[in-house]
């Protein structure tokens, strides 16, 4: 867009002014979904006119559009009191302080670096004020200048000041950094623009006020989609409708606990939006330069123009009846979801954990893919499950990147996650669950990398819900109550949970088990040394070596008592758990208690985010469909552990076996085609072949001998030992084509720095291993 008349850039309204704000608005209330929607906006405005192919100098942002972002009314002065702007002009200035962060951890030379600090703060005479000039939120801003992770915030602003600054943080694109970062900062500060509107006095400036946010506001979208809606209704029925239409919007703004927006309830809007995102969005704006927004887009927040263009074409929506339908029938239906989703999100509710996990990380995009999944006319046994497995992939989807420090946000998933929502959208379960598993399964990283997350500045926010799913998972399998939300909850009253380093900060204490300090420190943030404690005992814990505080975890959480001999005797409810994932005491903790720490939650993550959950909750599918639902997927790389049993026996009928204890299901994770790794602990890899079907109970598995199908458990064995020592009700079995392989276990293959993990079946995010075991067998490379 052009410049619009007396707007002044961000550059011009921040550089060298003061601006303080009014008693009455005093407090910061932004939420996360403003932030993602600024986010949002300034990337596909930016993106409109930035080409990552051809660009030459940060000069050509000279020549790129505009972006209007409103105006804000202050009183004059030599510093400006706003009466109204205030969020916006606090949320600019987080995004500039993370800016200019971002330019110091990234960019070397500092003459190179965009100078942003005249917007953020003034020096006069070495006393430092910042811009945005409240006193009581200057800590908060000096301690995210200065990146203090040991501030703590004394206000409801501060927190929440903290809070946004790191949904910036998670929500800023990485199209945008990179080479991206001097052009789109060069557009942000003189590209987005903003009227400023300067009065006199404070009487005139709350009257101007008034007018604009009370008598003189404007109809909003979801006010303008209704007129339009009613107008089309026949006329005997407009009544009726115009009362469910009401009715079903004064639901979802009771439902709101706070204004989203810090003034106006946007509820309304924010609803529709998903409804009609979720329902009828084909297409997406594409990144490339110049592109125009698309379907998704437009039903943003300004959707009642797209309704009117596409109400017939797209929502087919003819004749009156229609249009009556579609606020009686799916409005109403979709409301109920909406809520529905809320409520599940609000509190831990049997069959719906996964909503609640979900809304803890602000996963909000669960709501709208529900809302896709569900048809009009479901049943409510179809529409739990529905929503069960849209929670779980999400949570999946979402905890194994989080595991591997990559993003969840909406954003930055959004071309995957909206061909999800187009392709599970009014379908039936069987379906939805095979695009979920899908999708799951085409993921570039799978839980293994649990074993390297620590905690760092990514992982700090979600590194507390992580230990809780792992404590609330043994409650649960000890048939005990989750506790989850006591565990997470950092606002209830009372001893709130802090995440407690199992080895102490006494580095000259432990220093015999670690390279060098820096070691020790990276080793104290992983995982396998983390657990959770109240905050009181984690602060009285801290100064104790861990001789000292071993013995009193025993009072504490089940993770923390696992470490201490006391909870395997006479607790027979762990002990089961115990022996499945391989918890034991450990009376002297060092670098390998935290590794095996860790080897432990990778086991249980397995369990805990497998997709054959979600094939379990769609009813199944045969081998026969899912291969040709996922025919244009390669087929995965599995490594399967195949120890204490017969591989003369495994070449000669082709097959692979486990037992279901321990980790052993995790061999129903292999599905047809894909390639597997065969590997016999203490020897190494024995082979190289392709699964041709999945696990089956022994006494349903067939071979062939002298070409007729038998039973594998009265089909011959050159090991008969080796088949007694089997447990047929528990021992599975999954057919393989060998490919390449060695007869003698003795011959295997095995060389430093190759990587397994306790798992019997489980992919490797890093592929060296395959790739080795690849190039020794002679076996071709994996296409791309």
């Amino acid at each position: 867009m052009k410049k619009i008349d007396k707007t002044d850039t961000l550059k011009t309204i921040l550089s060298g002014r003061k601006y303080t704000v009014d008693y009455f608005q005093r407090e910061y209330r932004w939420g996360q979904k403003q932030i993602e929607q600024m986010i949002a906006d300034f990337q596909s405005t930016f993106e409109e006119y930035y080409d990552p192919e051809d660009h030459d100098t940060t000069e050509e942002v000279m020549g790129y559009g505009f972006y209007y972002m409103g105006c804000i009314i202050c009183t004059g002065g030599s510093v400006k009191k706003i009466i109204d702007g205030q969020q916006r002009l606090t949320s600019l200035t987080l995004l500039l302080i993370y800016l200019n962060n971002l330019q110091k951890e990234t960019i070397e030379n500092a003459d190179e670096r965009v100078p942003l600090d005249d917007m953020i703060y003034s020096n006069a005479f070495g006393k430092k004020s910042f811009n945005i000039d409240v006193k009581d939120r200057g800590p908060c801003m000096q301690a995210l200048l200065q990146g203090d992770e040991t501030y703590a915030p004394e206000n409801e602003s501060a927190q929440n000041m903290l809070d946004r600054y790191e949904d910036i943080e998670d929500l800023f694109p990485d199209e945008l950094k990179g080479e991206a970062l001097l052009y789109f900062i060069y557009w942000l500060i003189e590209k987005v623009l903003l009227l400023e509107i300067d009065t006199p006095s404070d009487d005139e400036a709350h009257t101007i006020f008034l007018t604009m946010n009370d008598r003189g506001l404007s109809l909003n979208s979801a006010e303008m989609m209704k007129a339009y809606i009613i107008q089309q209704v026949a006329e005997q029925d407009r009544i009726a409708v115009n009362r469910q239409w009401q009715d079903n919007i004064n639901r979802i703004k009771n439902a709101s606990s706070y204004d989203t927006s810090g003034m106006v309830n946007t509820q309304d809007v924010e609803f529709i939006s998903a409804w009609l995102r979720a329902k009828y969005a084909s297409t997406m704006r594409d990144t490339k330069r110049g592109a125009r927004d698309e379907d998704y887009e437009l039903l943003g927040d300004k959707f009642h123009t797209w309704v009117r263009n596409n109400a017939r074409s797209a929502m087919n929506l003819v004749k009156p009846k229609d249009y009556k339908d579609f606020v009686l029938t799916e409005m109403t239906r979709v409301t109920d979801i909406y809520l529905r989703m809320k409520e599940y999100g609000g509190k831990l509710t049997e069959g719906y954990e996964e909503v609640l996990y979900n809304a803890n990380r602000d996963l909000t995009y669960q709501t709208m893919l529900a809302i896709a999944a569900i048809r009009n006319d479901d049943p409510e046994d179809v529409i739990k499950r529905k929503i069960q497995m849209t929670a779980k992939f999400v949570d999946d989807f979402a905890t194994i990147r989080i595991m591997n420090f990559k993003k969840v946000n909406w954003n930055t998933n959004k071309y995957l996650l909206f061909r999800v929502m187009r392709d599970i959208r009014n379908e039936d379960c069987k379906t939805i669950g095979m695009v979920y598993v899908r999708t799951l399964r085409r993921m570039d990283v799978t839980v293994e990398g649990v074993t390297r997350f620590s905690l760092n500045q990514f992982s700090g926010r979600y590194m507390l819900h992580i230990l809780a799913r792992f404590t609330s998972y043994v409650n649960v399998q000890m048939g005990n109550p989750s506790h989850f939300e006591e565990y997470v909850d950092r606002k209830r009253q009372g001893n709130t949970y802090d995440i407690e380093h199992i080895l102490p900060d006494k580095y000259e204490d432990y220093k015999d088990s670690f390279a060098d300090y820096d070691d020790f420190e990276t080793t104290r943030n992983q995982i396998g040394n983390l657990i959770l404690l109240t905050r009181d005992k984690n602060r009285s814990y801290q100064a104790m070596k861990y001789t000292e505080k071993v013995q009193k975890y025993a009072g504490d959480n089940i993770l923390a008592q696992a470490l201490n001999g006391i909870a395997y005797t006479n607790n027979p409810k762990f002990l089961e758990v115990a022996n499945e994932y391989g918890f034991k005491a450990i009376p002297d903790f060092g670098k390998q208690s935290i590794a095996d720490r860790a080897e432990i939650y990778l086991r249980m993550a397995s369990d805990i985010w497998n997709p054959d959950a979600i094939k379990q909750i769609a009813g199944g599918w045969t081998d026969d469909e899912e291969k040709g639902f996922f025919k244009n997927e390669k087929g995965r790389e599995f490594t399967v552990g195949y120890a204490d049993r017969s591989w003369p026996d495994a070449l000669k009928y082709g097959f692979l076996s486990a037992n279901l204890g321990g980790s052993g299901k995790s061999i129903y994770n292999v599905q047809v085609g894909d390639t597997i790794y065969c590997h016999i602990a203490g020897n190494g890899f024995v082979g190289i072949g392709e699964c041709t079907s999945t696990a089956v109970p022994m006494k349903n598995f067939t071979v062939m001998v002298n070409g007729t199908p038998t039973p594998v458990a009265d089909a011959p064995w050159e090991s008969e030992e080796a088949k007694r020592n089997l447990d047929p009700n528990k021992e599975v079995f999954i057919g393989v084509t060998w490919k390449s392989y060695v007869t003698d276990v003795n011959d295997a293959y095995w060389e430093k720095g190759m990587k397994t993990v306790p798992l019997v079946a489980y992919m490797l995010n890093d592929k060296m291993t395959h790739q080795k075991v690849r190039e020794h067998f002679g076996y071709p490379e994996a296409d791309d």
